[in-house]
């Protein structure tokens, strides 16, 4: 069994030096090993004949649907709104299967090698069905019992749109894509279930974001007590949203350990992972932007329409959702209608990847604002500008009703600008084009919702999990210092804010507080976990309140060892407390004297400990501004980032560094999905990106030095006025770096309206282009 995360002043040493434990480290005597036979077609009939691979050597059991469906339920989902039809996912199919990876079959054997030797034997038979491949309401149905493929509908409106866009000087209509990627953690999923003797109680380690979760799923799809389940979590090898929800694979091994009365382990390949972990993305955006003669926005409408995949998993419509409600940016638009259709189509599920929903927004707005910029003859920071709202008019309503709670936007926007020398830069790049080069420039604006959490609203938007988190601090009788929680640190530097905050409150240098994470039986409870960027807000707030409360206590302990009649008349001396007198007493000995308990003030518990439940008012908004130069290779299509300013506001920053490298953690895997990844199909549903060898992620050399500009608004809506900073290097970059190569290409193209832009995508681009100037010409 995985011991439950703790974090130490040596945990970098740990990670860096390789002593790190993930789960696929974690083998014990005995273990028997999973693989999962997947379906091999996108839409199909099945039969399925597993006997051939009972009777293999060292195999111990095979599942079907017809053995695991009977005993179990199928998963609930986390984003379970009202408007999604209902879709059953279990972890094994029935006799349908509706993409290429859904699981069909479980093999357990001795080892892994005897595993998958033995899931070769089990004979799949398919009946292929006709395959929806593209979003398509009225295609190929998925599902019998529905209409049509449509899963969900929703809707935001405010004001009269169809004045304004009567009323507007220019319309622009634009569609913008982003195709899907994988989140590609360099650690993949895994799962050991481990059952108590009698088949009770389970211990089941996996790698996740959000333990509490992978618990109250497998309460209900075991159909146990949530009180029967131990989620416990070591070190994660990176998440980005793939792991914060949930999976089949968790149900499937906890059920095969207790049926073989043994701990089962299953640990994802790389090949699988492309299929049977969730994608990110996959959303077109049809926009109608309507402006007056000044630049200024009179109405926009947006039309979002969602590629689901096959089965509506975890967080269901959850990403068309934020990104119909995030598409109004930080601009003052009084009139709009902003609609979401997600589609059914015989592809992997779609689920939470860094960013949830906005980048695909902030690109549709931001490169429908340049367009309008561009055919008013206005310059792209001025439209800009002239849109933003003001701080005197935040915190604003958005029409999706999200509270835009803080900030300076246009104080950024001029910070990047200037940062950049926007004109002069501009200029250069239009003097580079002359000279037959094509260097572009481009900007864009964006606002990032964070600190996901308030209970109340996260009911209302249909989702099942709370958003409160709770912290616990506890000093021990030598004065060491532990902090517990719900979060989970997975590389995001997350740990090390948290003690930070801790060692800060209670006045002892960080090197004296551990931190424990990772154990549902140990640590309080969170129904939402890491994600969200509410690690800083929400779990901070939490950690911050424990701790202050815990050095009132040491205060009020120190007043009555002091003899002092007031706690006025005690000081802080960092490490402990002073009366006038000079009397000093450490934290050290007013932990021994608290466990000692032979001298305490009335009423006062022995022992030290304390804690907080935290839940938000409401969402927290960061923003930024970037500014990036492009240029665009006439001999291969490549795409080369020169520069790059990045404004950014999340609040109050707890912790500069952490913050820093978020941004730039967000902004390499931003340029990957603008120039590089994507998970295409063929046209009969199978996907084309099968290991790393078809999948091309950026390397360093692609991504540029970041120069970072800050400014810092405390947000209203938490009590340490941080914002979240996990998603926000990521949002904006599709959208800056499209825009740019539009700069650079100097004329209309629908190249840069959907992403990747690849290298490939932009020679067919310039080859087109240079036999419209000259038919004879080639590249």
């Amino acid at each position: 069994m995985t011991a439950p995360g703790t974090t130490e002043r040596n945990h970098r040493a740990r990670l860096l030096t390789g002593d790190a434990r993930y789960l696929a480290d974690n083998a014990s005597t005995g273990d028997l090993h999973l693989v999962v036979v997947r379906s091999r077609q996108p839409h199909a009939k099945i039969t399925v004949d597993a006997d051939p691979a009972r009777s293999a050597p060292g195999v111990h059991m095979v599942l079907t649907g017809s053995d695991i469906r009977p005993a179990t339920s199928p998963m609930q989902m986390m984003w379970n709104a009202p408007i999604q039809a209902s879709a059953p996912t279990w972890s094994l199919a029935g006799d349908r299967v509706r993409y290429v990876g859904e699981p069909i079959a479980a093999v357990v054997a001795d080892d892994p090698y005897l595993a998958e030797d033995a899931a070769e034997l089990v004979a799949v038979q398919y009946d292929p069905l006709p395959v929806s491949i593209r979003p398509d309401p009225d295609g190929p149905r998925l599902y019998d019992d529905w209409p049509d493929n449509v899963f969900g509908r929703t809707r935001f409106e405010a004001g009269d749109l169809e004045a304004a866009l009567d009323a507007a000087a220019l319309v622009v209509r634009g569609r913008y894509g982003h195709d899907r990627v994988a989140g590609l953690p360099l650690e993949t999923r895994g799962v050991r279930a481990e059952w108590t003797s009698d088949g009770q109680a389970l211990t089941l380690t996996t790698s996740t974001q959000s333990p509490h979760q992978v618990r109250a799923s497998l309460a209900h799809t075991l159909q146990i007590a949530p009180h029967e389940v131990r989620v416990v979590c070591g070190d994660i090898g990176g998440a980005f949203g793939t792991k914060a929800c949930a999976y089949v694979e968790e149900t499937l091994v906890a059920f095969a350990a207790r049926a073989v009365r043994r701990p089962v382990r299953w640990i994802e390949s790389r090949a699988e992972s492309f299929v049977a972990t969730v994608h990110g993305r996959g959303a077109t955006v049809d926009i109608e932007l309507g402006l007056a003669s000044d630049g200024t926005i009179s109405g926009l409408r947006a039309q979002v329409l969602l590629d689901c995949g096959a089965t509506p998993y975890m967080v269901g419509l959850g990403t068309g959702i934020v990104t119909a409600a995030m598409v109004f940016g930080p601009y003052r638009i009084a009139d709009a209608l902003s609609e979401l259709v997600g589609v059914v189509t015989n592809k992997t599920p779609i689920g939470a990847y860094r960013g949830f929903g906005m980048p695909e927004a902030t690109f549709a707005i931001e490169r429908a604002l340049d367009e309008g910029a561009r055919r008013l003859d206005l310059d792209p920071v001025e439209i800009r500008r002239r849109n933003m709202l003001q701080p005197h008019e935040l915190p604003h309503w958005t029409p999706a009703m999200l509270c835009l709670d803080s900030g300076d936007y246009r104080q950024l926007l001029d910070k990047v600008s200037d940062r950049i020398d926007w004109p002069r830069t501009r200029a250069t790049a239009a003097d580079a084009r002359a000279g037959g080069r094509l260097i572009g420039v481009g900007i864009a604006s964006y606002v990032e919702a964070t600190n996901f959490g308030p209970s109340l609203t996260s009911a209302m938007m249909g989702i099942s999990n709370p958003g409160h988190d709770r912290a616990v601090v506890r000093i021990g009788d030598s004065g060491q210092v532990t902090v517990l929680t719900g979060q989970m640190p997975m590389g995001q530097g997350l740990d090390l804010v948290l003690i930070q905050i801790a060692a800060e409150e209670i006045g002892v240098p960080a090197a004296r507080v551990s931190l424990v994470w990772g154990d549902t039986l140990a640590c309080p409870y969170t129904g939402y976990g890491s994600g969200g960027s509410r690690g800083a807000g929400v779990a901070g707030s939490a950690v911050m309140t424990a701790a202050r409360q815990m050095r009132n206590r040491l205060r009020a302990l120190a007043t009555h060892l002091l003899g002092v009649e007031d706690t006025a008349a005690v000081h802080d001396i960092g490490d402990g407390f002073r009366d006038d007198s000079g009397n000093t007493l450490s934290i050290t000995q007013l932990a021994a004297a608290a466990y000692r308990a032979t001298d305490l003030p009335a009423g006062m518990e022995p022992g030290l400990e304390t804690s907080y439940s935290y839940d938000p008012n409401a969402f927290a908004f960061s923003y930024g501004t970037v500014a990036a130069v492009v240029e665009v290779s006439t001999d291969t299509g490549a795409v080369d980032v020169q520069r790059l300013v990045f404004g950014h506001d999340c609040g109050r920053q707890l912790n500069p560094k952490i913050v820093a490298a978020q941004i730039r953690g967000g902004v390499a895997q931003g340029i990957g999905a603008t120039l590089f990844e994507h998970l295409p199909y063929t046209e009969d549903g199978h996907p084309a990106v099968q290991s790393l060898w078809d999948y091309f992620p950026p390397l360093a050399a692609n991504v540029p030095d970041i120069e970072l500009v800050h400014t810092e608004t405390p947000s209203p809506f938490s009590l340490n006025g941080a914002k979240g900073v996990g998603e926000s290097g990521v949002i904006p970059i599709a959208a800056v770096i499209a825009n740019a190569i539009r700069d650079a290409l100097g004329h209309d193209s629908q190249v840069t309206d959907s992403v990747p832009i690849t290298a490939e995508r932009l020679l067919e681009e310039l080859e087109r282009d240079r036999r419209i100037t000259d038919p004879s010409a080639t590249i």
